[in-house]
């Protein structure tokens, strides 16, 4: 087997749209800033998938397999489901993270992130997602390494009826999250209510549960989880581990950072009133979106970032980034997003990067790269400077401890809240300004 090969002809064959130019002016501002964040696994790791299960004698899988032989025009059907656009893509060698009109998307070859904001459907793309991934990942006839999945097959498998319960059976853990609503009664389909959300995940997974976490007449954690437990892992993947801040009330300073100025000449600026420099290769959004990932300290979180930014017109930030695997940490990504608007402003940063749970010292902490939890906390909501926020740390239990002890300049911690799950630890804070 000619590993090589098999990836150009993949990468070719995977980007198979050219997908319209978006104005920025053809894009609503976001008036509902938490997210509704779904991650679904359909295998413990790459070399656990069906297509990977013959490559121990010719090396570890290269380029795109799994769900990332999916074409791109494939995902865009499934996203118009949801009601949410691709701005832009950035990719790795492991990972392509779309970024959207409202939030993001990472496609791992076993795995998939979605992450939406605003009043967009995410569940309502749920059946469709799975339908790709069964045709993909567990078909005979689709599963060929290095090969892009027909995008006529994946339309001919969205026809088929099949049972919910089969499809969910592929799944190896289901994960969906969000923070409570600041508009709910502005939401569509089953995001109108928790309990509908619940209804609708539980059609597809046998033994899901549902949780509540935090205050229900103040700011709360909604967590729904499904795993199925006839998919042992074959091997330790190593720890995962998402982090969450969820930022509401930025200070005026953190939320003028968002707001774009308008020159003479009509173009969008950044609020000291530079102009981004667009050059060949990026359209003023993404210029815009650079420049002021620069300005913020974002870029120089971790070394070696791929990033994919936007600024929206008149206000509005998002974010996606690669990280390499670097000394401290592995490779992963972080997203951020930011509606400014004054009275409803939110700000949330996310990221999988498996970081040091202990106190840094002095030394650790004025490093230029973040290599610890305490000291990344910290240096987000010192850009956001929220009046207040909730914290999750969702870890594996294969992890040396889940309780990291946050100590944060000009917060004061309000709840602390400690979930072990079968395989998981989940830890919820919630910060006041002092």
């Amino acid at each position: 087997m000619n590993l090589e090969a098999s990836a150009v002809a993949a990468e070719a064959q995977w980007n198979d749209t050219d997908a319209s130019h978006l104005e920025m002016s053809d894009l609503a501002g976001p008036f509902e800033g938490p997210e509704k964040l779904l991650e679904l696994w359909f295998a413990p790791s790459v070399a656990d998938l069906p297509e990977c299960a013959g490559l121990e004698a010719h090396g570890a899988p290269v380029g795109r397999v799994g769900l990332r032989r999916v074409p791109r025009s494939t995902w865009e059907g499934m996203l118009d489901l949801v009601h949410c656009k691709t701005l832009s893509v950035e990719t790795s060698t492991e990972v392509d993270a779309y970024l959207l009109s409202e939030s993001s998307m990472f496609v791992y070859p076993h795995k998939i992130v979605l992450k939406t904001c605003g009043t967009t459907t995410l569940l309502l793309g749920l059946d469709r997602l799975l339908r790709i991934a069964k045709t993909t990942l567990f078909d005979d006839d689709s599963v060929q390494y290095g090969s892009s999945v027909s995008s006529a097959v994946l339309a001919e498998a969205v026809e088929h009826d099949i049972d919910t319960k089969q499809l969910g059976a592929h799944v190896y853990r289901c994960f969906y999250s969000r923070k409570s609503f600041m508009f709910p009664e502005k939401q569509k389909g089953p995001h109108r209510d928790w309990m509908l959300e619940t209804e609708l995940l539980d059609r597809y997974f046998e033994n899901g549960a549902a949780y509540t976490v935090g205050k229900m007449n103040g700011d709360h954690w909604l967590l729904y989880m499904a795993a199925n437990h006839a998919q042992a892992p074959a091997r330790t993947a190593g720890i995962d581990m998402t982090l969450e801040i969820l930022m509401t009330d930025l200070s005026e300073i953190g939320s003028k950072r968002f707001v774009f100025d308008v020159l003479p000449d009509g173009r969008t600026a950044l609020p000291n009133g530079e102009a981004p420099d667009v050059g060949a290769a990026l359209d003023h959004g993404h210029a815009l979106g650079k420049q002021l990932s620069t300005q913020l300290g974002l870029t120089s979180l971790f070394p070696h970032t791929q990033i994919d930014a936007f600024g929206f017109d008149p206000c509005g930030y998002s974010a996606n980034a690669l990280v390499p695997a670097a000394h401290g940490h592995a490779s992963g990504y972080w997203t951020v997003h930011v509606t400014p608007e004054q009275g409803s402003s939110y700000a949330s940063f996310e990221t999988n990067l498996a970081l040091d749970f202990d106190m840094p010292d002095h030394d650790e902490q004025q490093q230029m790269h973040v290599n610890h939890v305490q000291t990344l906390v910290q240096r987000v909501v010192d850009i956001f400077e929220p009046g207040s926020f909730t914290l999750t740390l969702f870890v594996s239990a294969d992890g040396d401890d889940a309780t990291p002890a946050l100590q944060l300049t000009n917060y004061r911690k309000s709840d602390r809240i400690l979930y072990e799950f079968e395989g998981y630890y989940l830890l919820f804070l919630s910060f006041q300004r002092t």
